[in-house]
């Protein structure tokens, strides 16, 4: 039963996206671009990244550098991941499936479609995104690898049902509290989301060097990390829930507002120090 609701809610999003995405925004010519890395799913297939994440980021006013893994067979921080990096303001680390247990000490008989390359691919665009300073968003493993890269590690509750129900949903609907003084509390302007979407079994569990938990759903799970610092520092900022769905929530349409002004920053200033 679970399968056909879910089948069908995948089929309702699909047709729905499709509509929305009739229009697609056009960001100005000579607008900072930002790296999007994205796998090798029945999402990307079909074109769904197009209509979610960089429907968004485009709306935002960036242009986006699509980056299905693995360009070329690549290392932790290979000359290929820093060419990319060179030639953008910004990386967007997207969803997929699970982290590789060996990355962070974790148990492999509990981890679903893990991909080595796509691993090594974003942990090498993650490193060279650290040396150059660029603006780094994560949406759901996004999150969990940039926790990874970190240093941290990752939970599994998939061996508990009632908890791994309330947060496999594609229109999840279970709220999260914001830390207050949090970036990502002054960038929705609430300490509390009421509906956010979620389709997850891995979570972040001890966070890395230098980011911190800044947003957890009413069970204790973490929903978001961020780097030290607050609103003042790099924005380096992960959720777990999927802000990209649906595409027309203007509230999560904030996220990728802040992230777009980041990256305009960013790509202002390399610029201007380029000029001297």
């Amino acid at each position: 039963m679970r399968a056909v609701a879910t089948a069908f809610a995948l089929l309702a999003l699909t047709a729905t996206v499709s509509l929305v995405a009739l229009y697609e925004p056009n960001p100005k010519a000579g607008a900072p671009a930002v790296l999007v890395s994205v796998d090798r799913s029945l999402w990307n297939r079909v074109g769904l990244n197009r209509f979610t994440y960089i429907r968004h980021l485009r709306r935002s006013g960036l242009r986006t550098i699509e980056l299905p893994f693995p360009v070329t067979p690549a290392v932790e921080l290979d000359d290929e991941a820093r060419a990319l990096v060179a030639a953008a303001d910004g990386l967007v680390l997207t969803g997929g499936g699970d982290v590789a247990a060996a990355r962070y000490g974790g148990d492999p008989s509990v981890t679903r479609g893990v991909e080595p390359a796509r691993d090594r691919f974003e942990l090498g665009l993650l490193a060279a995104a650290e040396y150059a300073g660029l603006p780094v968003l994560g949406l759901c493993r996004g999150a969990q690898l940039l926790n990874v890269f970190r240093g941290g590690t990752l939970g599994d509750f998939r061996d508990d049902a009632s908890r791994y129900g309330r947060h496999l949903h594609v229109f999840g609907r279970h709220p999260v509290r914001l830390v207050e003084g949090s970036r990502l509390g002054a960038i929705y302007g609430t300490n509390r989301l009421d509906d956010v979407t979620t389709w997850h079994g891995q979570h972040v569990a001890l966070p890395g060097e230098g980011v911190e938990i800044v947003a957890r759903s009413p069970d204790g799970t973490p929903e978001a990390i961020e780097q030290t610092g607050g609103p003042d520092g790099r924005f380096v900022l992960g959720v777990q829930w999927h802000a990209e769905v649906p595409p027309w929530d203007r509230r999560q349409a904030r996220l990728f507002d802040a992230y777009a002004d980041a990256v305009r920053r960013h790509a202002s200033t390399k610029h201007a120090n380029r000029a001297r």
